[in-house]
């Protein structure tokens, strides 16, 4: 993908922008940043999802990795528990893992599995929006 430090200091406000769902279905209403008590906050534009806003929990960054834990205060789907894990993590000089480590419940064990392929489904691709995002980024 690209340098570890390039990634690193492209997780910005820009980058969440660039990542939010096509067509106008949501818009960020909220974003004080990546470090802890930082507060993100998205509006849906469909009726039955609302807001999801997270508070950022802590933040680390070392030579080789850099992350930070989202925790849910207001998530859409009944969700009661939300925890989202970034990491970017250095491979090599050139190369750059990102993961994104989620954990959700909600109060309904058979509805936390019906939520799993649609979750799925909104960030697969964000491994392909990374790329192009970081491409674009390394051509400017």
């Amino acid at each position: 993908m690209a340098p570890f430090k390039h990634v690193h200091r492209g997780f910005n406000k820009e980058l969440f922008e660039y990542m939010m769902p096509p067509f106008s279905l949501a818009r960020l209403v909220r974003y004080e940043g990546q470090g802890p008590g930082d507060i993100v906050e998205i509006k849906f534009n469909l009726p039955f999802l609302g807001y999801w806003t997270v508070i950022i929990k802590e933040a680390w960054l070392s030579h080789r990795e850099y992350g930070f834990v989202d925790r849910g205060l207001r998530v859409p789907f009944g969700i009661r528990y939300w925890k989202h894990i970034h990491r970017v993590v250095a491979r090599n000089n050139d190369s750059t893992f990102i993961v994104d480590d989620i954990e959700y419940e909600t109060s309904w064990k058979v509805l936390d599995f019906i939520l799993f392929f649609p979750l799925f489904m909104v960030f697969y691709p964000r491994k392909f929006q990374y790329q192009s995002y970081f491409k674009k980024l390394k051509k400017s």
